[in-house]
């Protein structure tokens, strides 16, 4: 497709999914990225809410002008003079908030900027406070019950997070195509969670449990997210399920070591064609450092149980990790299920790639390895692959990308089945 004309629009039926009806679809049925902004098409739906901070004992936000109001509440609003500096907020006790210092009689506060800034933003840590991040939207500060903390969501268009994400998913580095690619990857993926979460207080947190979410970027890689973000605006993954056409959730990992695995072991909402894994891959063998073959690696039991334990604190019963046996294998070769013995004597079986989010990257970069135990420590070895290996290869898109593949010809690799749809 040329840049001198638009994607077309052909009719096809309304997404049947729950929850996405409000959105009508239409195909893109070539093989390349859309390529212009279609400035009559409606907006999204609405808003993407994502959780940014959790179990925070203050935080503090920044803006020329901010307005601070009470959410649900009519004509309840905080008229602070800030001249440009910090305002700290933490909880008050008894579930209120302390707004610099002075208690409010209320459990949340939302906050945007009467300008259209975005909001400068940082949260206590350990070591004093967390780096300061630019949010665009609003956002909304809560009193927890659980741990007396606090909670914030930013509530932000849908585009500008895309381009966030994309900013801090794929490496600076990166084809055009592959920015293109990730953008539409991403997008689908917050859509599938809005549509299945939209009774929930969030859609998505800010962390790599579902998408990296750090705030605007001004910077080239930013830049280039963001024009990405634009390029292929609106456009989703969908499959055709009972003749119409569906979103779906569109699984990602750093590099896949051979062959994608199905994600159908993680739930039977994923036994879908685009997610069946299998798919063959020497693209990502580019990955630098050990992305693409890795191991041995070790880990002594005791720091590996405390990390179980953190994680999954029932597990303590079995006392110190002293065995570790493969239950069960995909036919791509990785661990589905791991059977874990401690010095107590007790068993548990524990799907392998939980098992691997406690341990942790550093020690078991994936599934597709082979575990022991050797003395006190347990070992890692003949590793293939960085991440979950579900869907879309990041590397194996940079991969495509060099060899002249388009953003939608690599989806439709990764996703088998799958097509572009403009969503809005």
């Amino acid at each position: 497709m040329s840049r001198s004309r638009g994607p077309g629009r052909c009719n096809i039926p309304a997404i049947a999914a729950a929850g996405v009806a409000l959105w009508s679809l239409s195909a893109c049925t070539r093989s390349e990225t859309p390529v212009e902004r279609i400035e009559t098409l409606p907006a999204p739906v609405r808003d993407v809410r994502v959780l940014v901070a959790s179990g925070a004992d203050r935080v503090r936000i920044r803006a020329k002008h901010p307005v601070f109001t009470v959410p649900d509440e009519e004509n309840v609003a905080f008229n602070i003079e800030t001249g440009d500096r910090w305002i700290h907020i933490g909880s008050g006790g008894e579930g209120g908030l302390l707004l610099d210092g002075t208690s409010i009689a209320a459990r949340s506060l939302m906050v945007h900027s009467a300008d259209a800034e975005p909001i400068t933003f940082s949260q206590s840590t350990d070591d004093g406070w967390s780096e300061t991040r630019f949010y665009p939207g609003r956002l909304r500060i809560d009193a927890t019950d659980d741990d007396g903390g606090i909670e914030v969501l930013n509530t932000v268009h849908i585009e500008r997070y895309v381009a966030s994400v994309v900013s801090n998913e794929v490496w600076p580095t990166f084809h055009e195509e592959a920015y293109r690619a990730q953008a539409i990857a991403a997008r689908t993926f917050v859509l599938y969670q809005m549509m299945n979460r939209r009774n929930r207080s969030f859609d998505v947190a800010a962390t790599q449990g579902a998408q990296v979410y750090r705030g605007l970027r001004s910077d080239p890689v930013g830049r280039r997210a963001a024009a990405a973000a634009e390029y292929t605006r609106g456009v989703a993954c969908t499959h055709t399920k009972d003749g119409v056409e569906r979103l779906f959730c569109t699984f990602y990992s750093a590099a896949c070591g051979g062959m994608s695995q199905s994600a159908a072991l993680f739930g039977a909402e994923n036994a879908i064609e685009p997610l069946l894994g299998g798919v063959p891959c020497d693209f990502c063998k580019i990955a630098p450092g050990d992305a693409y073959r890795w191991g041995p690696v070790r880990i002594r039991l005791a720091e590996l149980t405390s990390r179980l334990v953190a994680r999954y604190p029932d597990l303590s019963s079995l006392g110190r990790v002293a065995a570790i046996e493969v239950v069960e294998r995909a036919p791509v070769s990785r661990l589905v299920t791991l059977r874990v013995t401690g010095s107590s004597g007790e068993s548990r079986d524990l799907m392998a790639e939980r098992f691997r989010q406690a341990v942790g990257p550093q020690w078991m970069k994936s599934t597709d390895c082979e575990i022991g135990v050797l003395g006190s420590e347990a070992t890692f070895s003949n590793g293939r692959g960085f991440g979950h290996g579900l869907g879309l290869c990041q590397w194996g898109m940079q991969g495509q990308a060099l060899r002249g593949k388009r953003a939608g010809e690599i989806l439709r690799y990764y996703y088998p089945g799958s097509k572009l749809t403009r969503v809005y």
